[in-house]
């Protein structure tokens, strides 16, 4: 291309007059120079701008750049979802709400997986939790694929199964190089301290339950002083009542809060009981006096949670169906049936069946010293047989009226190297003491549990 310059005081262009052999070769050089120089000088004005203009402004997005897609989640039933709805290459989570009638083998084939790998799936849930342990009617079942490359027709590869198993607790399947593996994870929980308090006029659970002390919270006290007092009996007006508990609750299930009392003070007659909650394990805890010494005993006191004695231990009792005087040889509690029962200690079951006047009647060998029986079940507990181990505490079975009884109630025998004697008159040394190594933790949960609870409301 020819040099083209414009005079500007003349208006003259000269055009291709530097390429004409005429033209000096000198002049050319020179107005060579002239413009090389020129450009020099502009260029780094120019690149100045540029820097100025990106400081000032985002560099604009790539227009071949795709953003990242986000977790498709799908809340209908399998028959409301095509199976050509959903692309392979879009199937990273999805969540299917299980039907009446699925099974999981199908509900997989639904997916597009092999035969092959659906059975294996199949397999390792029955094994972990049994057959249709995962697949109740509307339950929410989240499936984890691989991606599948765009374009192939590889089928995709379930990577992991999530279920939300109960309010507590989600079970999860993941696929590895070792198999699948299972795992059954605790849902988190959010944990509150709160105090209530009381003051009796007329009964303290008519009277704590008036103040907001949940029945949970006072059947709890009764079981913590048991050994003690008879909160139904012997708690009368003027006393009063201090609770420091704990509420455990998850995000949406506050309603089913699990209540635990941590601390608590009882005034009686002008005695004061007190109790604190300490573990010496992880989740292995009891409740201790303020000297340290367990509350509890290793046998529980009642088999019911709420006690009502109509007829106690006696060697002659006038019997109200034989209409003679014969040895009551236990304790009968009044209840309504259906009402749970509980084994009062650790031990083996050594009768759970039907045993003449006594009807269904578990026996209990808790040792080689003690036994206990309970008489007139309406029914056993579930898995409750002979043979089968028991903890203190455990429910084993139902009030009823089976047998010779002229009414629901329970029957309650207590047997010391097989003689039986007064369950009432037995006073069961404490479990546990604080360890000299334990002490000054104790101590110092103890003051910190004794501040809360001063500041218990008392109605």
């Amino acid at each position: 291309m020819g040099l083209e310059i414009k005079n500007t005081g003349t208006g003259r262009t000269f055009s291709g007059l530097c390429h004409s052999p005429a033209f000096p070769s000198v002049l050319r050089t020179l107005i060579g120079l002239w413009v090389i120089g020129a450009i020099f000088a502009l260029k780094p004005t120019t690149a100045h701008s540029a820097k100025q203009k990106t400081l000032r402004k985002e560099a604009p997005k790539s227009k071949s750049a795709t953003p990242a897609s986000p977790v498709r989640r799908l809340t209908k039933t399998q028959s409301e979802v095509p199976a050509d709805a959903i692309a392979i290459e879009r199937r990273e989570h999805v969540v299917q709400r299980t039907k009446v009638g699925d099974t999981l083998q199908e509900l997989l084939s639904r997916f597009g997986l092999s035969n092959a790998e659906g059975q294996l799936w199949t397999r390792s849930v029955h094994r972990d939790i049994g057959p249709r342990g995962l697949l109740p009617s509307g339950k929410e079942i989240h499936f984890y694929f691989t991606k599948p490359t765009l374009g192939t027709r590889q089928l995709p590869q379930l990577k992991a199964m999530e279920v939300d198993f109960s309010d507590t607790s989600t079970l999860t399947w993941e696929k590895g190089i070792r198999g699948i593996l299972f795992q059954k994870r605790e849902k988190p929980y959010d944990v509150e301290l709160k105090t209530v308090g009381a003051s009796v006029e007329d009964s303290l659970f008519a009277d704590g339950q008036k103040a907001g002390i949940h029945p949970t919270l006072l059947s709890q006290l009764a079981d913590i002083f048991t050994w003690d007092i008879d909160l139904e009996k012997e708690v009368h007006k003027g006393d009063s009542v201090k609770i420091l508990y704990e509420q455990r609750s998850r995000k949406g299930q506050e309603k089913n809060a699990s209540l635990r009392i941590l601390a608590a003070e009882l005034v009686n007659a002008g005695q004061k009981l007190t109790a604190i909650y300490f573990e010496k394990q992880k989740g292995l805890g009891n409740y201790y006096n303020l000297e340290g010494r367990s509350l509890a005993r290793s046998f529980l006191r009642f088999p019911l949670e709420f006690t009502n004695i109509t007829s106690q231990f006696a060697h002659s009792r006038f019997h109200p169906i034989l209409k003679v005087n014969v040895p009551h040889t236990g304790v009968d509690f009044a209840a309504k049936r259906g009402t749970p029962v509980r084994a009062v200690g650790d031990g083996v079951i050594a009768i759970a069946d039907w045993n003449g006047f006594y009807g269904k009647m578990v026996e209990i060998q808790h040792d080689s010293t003690y036994t206990t029986r309970y008489a007139h079940l309406d029914r056993f507990a579930d898995g409750v047989h002979n043979g089968t181990a028991i903890t203190k505490g455990q429910i084993i079975g139902y009030v009823g009226s089976t047998g010779r009884a002229t009414g629901p109630h329970l029957h309650f025998e207590l047997y010391k190297d097989q003689q039986y004697i007064d369950p009432l008159s037995v006073d069961f040394p404490a479990e546990d003491l604080i360890e000299p190594t334990l002490q000054t933790v104790f101590d110092n949960q103890k003051e910190i549990f004794l501040v809360e609870l001063s500041s218990a409301p008392q109605s």
